[in-house]
């Protein structure tokens, strides 16, 4: 099995989740799929009528760089040698299109020699003259990012969940750096966690400086988690800002007119947020709305939408 931030694979649920992406990507180009019965798959799982081929590949393991380009490679040189030993009946379905692109589609590859192996093979390819092949055929490499308009589409109709985090936790360095130079922002954090402890609790400012913490971690961590998401979603994104926003509007009247604790009002805002994203984004797992919550809260603490009396 293969794990990436959208799912686990193994080659059978990444040809399906593959085949689902080319018919919704490559639809307008005529896609034709390629069950792999009878004589196999030919050395492609689908092609369009353009001429361009696609073959699916997924590691059965999470091997180290080294050994995931190798065995990139060899599958490359392997399925496109079964273009020619099969030239004969690929003709049969391609008719008088030519060749133009042949493209290896794995979850992901860490070594750019298999870009330069990619290159080279296309070249070699392309000496040979075939008539199957145009002038220009190329052999490209591409990994699931190639299918982030695809993916939430796909997976929703799987049923399967996204999760995206951030790229790698802020430490404790990064966290003591922020808070010197948005000393304003941690008093806000401060001041308001402050307000939900009752003032006969025990060691009221450790757990003050515990939330404090809590929150620019979850501020910190959720907004590069964000940017990432950015990248590959701008669309959903920017409904995440909107639904946020138009949220938070409903916050300051809660905040403004609520008559109970503070720390009610807070766990009344956390929970009504996590319903609200995940009604908006029902393709995201569980974790990442969590994360998504976790950040927004953290930062209405630290800018005051969310305010106690």
């Amino acid at each position: 099995m293969y794990k990436t931030a959208y799912g686990v694979f193994n080659g059978n649920s990444w040809e399906d989740f593959c085949q689902q992406c080319f018919k919704k990507k490559y639809e307008s180009d005529g896609y034709q799929e390629m069950p792999a019965t009878f004589k196999g798959d030919l050395g492609i799982e689908g092609y369009t009528r353009t001429g361009v081929l696609f073959q699916c590949y997924c590691p059965d393991m999470e091997y180290d760089p080294t050994k995931l380009y190798e065995a990139q490679r060899d599958k490359v040189t392997k399925d496109l040698g079964k273009i020619l030993l099969n030239e004969k009946e690929l003709k049969t379905y391609l008719g008088d299109t030519k060749i133009c692109k042949w493209i290896f589609v794995t979850p992901e590859y860490t070594n750019k020699e298999l870009v330069r192996h990619c290159r080279e093979k296309a070249q070699e390819y392309r000496d040979l003259k075939n008539q199957i092949f145009t002038d220009d055929f190329d052999v490209l490499v591409h990994d699931i990012e190639f299918f982030s308009a695809e993916i939430p589409i796909v997976l929703n109709f799987r049923q399967d969940k996204i999760d995206i985090d951030a790229p790698q936790k802020t430490t404790p360095k990064e966290i003591a750096d922020w808070k010197t130079k948005q000393i304003s922002l941690v008093d806000n954090a401060v001041k308001k966690h402050g307000q939900r402890i009752p003032s006969t609790a025990a060691k009221v400012d450790e757990k003050i400086n515990k939330l404090t913490q809590k929150s620019v971690s979850d501020f910190l961590n959720g907004d590069a988690m964000i940017r990432k998401w950015a990248e590959k979603y701008q669309d959903q994104y920017e409904k995440f800002q909107k639904v946020v926003s138009q949220f938070e509007e409903s916050v300051e009247t809660k905040c403004a007119v609520f008559s109970s604790d503070n720390n009610t009002l807070y766990n009344e805002i956390e929970s009504e947020l996590r319903i609200k994203i995940q009604a908006s984004f029902n393709w995201l797992d569980e974790t990442m709305i969590d994360r998504l919550t976790n950040r927004v809260m953290a930062d209405w603490i630290l800018r005051c939408p969310i305010s106690f009396e």
